[in-house]
């Protein structure tokens, strides 16, 4: 038996067959026992103990970020929208700036710059590939873990100082449940969830931008605030889930439905003489053979001759034959009498279109919870194409109102990690992104068409 299941709703398919379920129940499925309230009704707000530390878990079930990924690899469009989401955020990506005043206007500016010496110490440990898969777990999740390497100066009373950063992988971290004493979690825990070994758990301190050399290893999680949720951010498509299930389902349902269209759009009618004269047919040998007739007999001979029957009609690889059926004058019942198989009219034209506005119903909701403009994504909506200038006029909005808190986010351990090793210097860290103009602004031979 072969099951496609999207979400609470599913087809199986079984011997030619196909039928659809659906899970009503309202429960919230598995839960570890482990699982204790610690105050409020939000998951996030509870305490799970896994292999012995006390975590707060990420979803209902610590799998939160598992659920993401599945989500998104089942939406054919999911992991093109984030990617496109992330491109736009990263721009040309991370440079270094000066914050300054326009005199004239009185406004502020970034003053980019370029310092040899920082620079060459930030590329020693490849700083634009650390930030950009933090920016992909950012997009995806609304935090990422950055882990802080000390020198092993202050072991020798010598100065201390930020040797390297590196990004931990957002499904390998949990932040463990802050004491009694504690507003705010002290350690983060690092290992293989949402099942890890506990022998291979490490836990480390949460790096003190006020203190940055007291500790040797340290994290951090970085993150956009969620309304509601004290510790942990949630995706901002949180509301989206179904829409996604559903999205990503669609595609199944209709390869199931076209594999099994014929079998399940024919009605065989079968007449009672053929099978009278098969258990005639059955007695007989019965009779000649010695072994005592049994109605059970009857039954496997009709399972068996409706299933060779069946399997010329049914399946994508039969469609388009036909089938020879006879049928023979019956004297006593005063009719025809034979097989008859009749197609049943299940409206495909009607089932087609209803799934063709629901896919364009998910694909919109998608992009919603994504807070992507369907312009900017690549989708194309009900057959409808945009044209340059309302790319262009939604790239504006999307730059002047999407990306200053991500950048704000994203940057700041860089920005912590100038500001310990290089408290003497104003520089920040920021994401540098070319101003865009419609071709009719820029001069013609500075026009992409003349520079391919």
């Amino acid at each position: 038996m072969k099951i496609r299941r999207s979400g609470n709703f599913g087809l199986a398919e079984s011997d030619g067959h196909l039928y659809s379920f659906s899970i009503g129940g309202r429960g919230k499925g598995w839960e570890p026992s482990s699982i204790q309230l610690s105050g409020g009704g939000s998951y996030l707000r509870r305490r799970m103990t896994v292999g012995g530390v006390d975590i707060i878990p990420m979803g209902d079930n610590n799998m939160l970020p598992d659920h993401v990924a599945e989500l998104l690899d089942h939406f054919y469009a999911g992991e093109g929208i984030m990617g496109k989401i992330a491109g736009l955020q990263w721009g040309d990506g991370p440079r270094l700036y000066e914050d300054a005043v326009d005199e004239a206007t009185n406004r502020f500016y970034r003053r980019w710059l370029v310092d040899e010496d920082i620079q060459g110490e930030l590329e020693a440990w490849d700083w634009q590939s650390v930030l950009h898969r933090c920016l992909v777990d950012l997009t995806h999740m609304q935090g990422f873990f950055v882990k802080f390497i000390r020198n092993r100066g202050p072991r020798l009373g010598l100065p201390g100082r930020l040797v390297r950063l590196e990004h931990i992988p957002y499904q390998k971290c949990r932040l463990v449940y802050p004491p009694d004493d504690a507003d705010t979690p002290r350690e983060v825990v690092v290992g293989d969830f949402p099942y890890p070994d506990p022998a291979k758990m490490h836990r480390y301190p949460v790096f003190d931008s006020r203190h940055p050399f007291r500790h040797a290893v340290s994290v951090k999680y970085y993150n956009i605030y969620s309304f509601c949720k004290d510790w942990i951010s949630t995706p901002r498509y949180l509301g989206a889930f179904k829409w996604l299930e559903l999205a990503g389902g669609l595609a199944d349902i209709l390869i199931s439905y076209n594999k099994n269209a014929s079998a399940i759009s024919l009605h065989i009618e079968s007449p009672q003489s053929y099978w009278d004269r098969a258990e005639e047919r059955i007695k007989e040998i019965c009779a000649k053979t010695g072994e005592p007739y049994s109605p059970k007999m009857l039954e496997e001979f009709k399972d068996a001759a409706m299933e060779k029957f069946a399997s010329q009609v049914a399946g994508e690889e039969n469609v388009g034959k036909y089938m020879h059926t006879t049928k023979f004058w019956d004297v006593e019942a005063g009719a025809f009498n034979g097989w008859t198989v009749q197609p049943l009219d299940k409206k495909i034209k009607d089932y087609v279109d209803a799934q063709i506005a629901i896919s364009n119903k998910a694909d919109a909701a998608a992009t919603s919870g994504f807070g992507l403009d369907p312009v900017l994504s690549n989708l194309i909506i009900e057959n409808k194409l945009s044209s340059g200038s309302e790319k262009l006029y939604s790239l504006k909005v999307y730059n002047a109102s999407e990306t200053a808190i991500p950048d704000m986010v994203l940057c700041r351990p860089v920005q912590e990690y100038l500001q310990a090793n290089h408290p003497d210097r104003r520089l920040k860290a920021g994401l540098y992104r070319p101003v865009v103009e419609a071709e009719a602004n820029v001069s013609p031979d500075a026009r992409m068409k003349e520079n391919i």
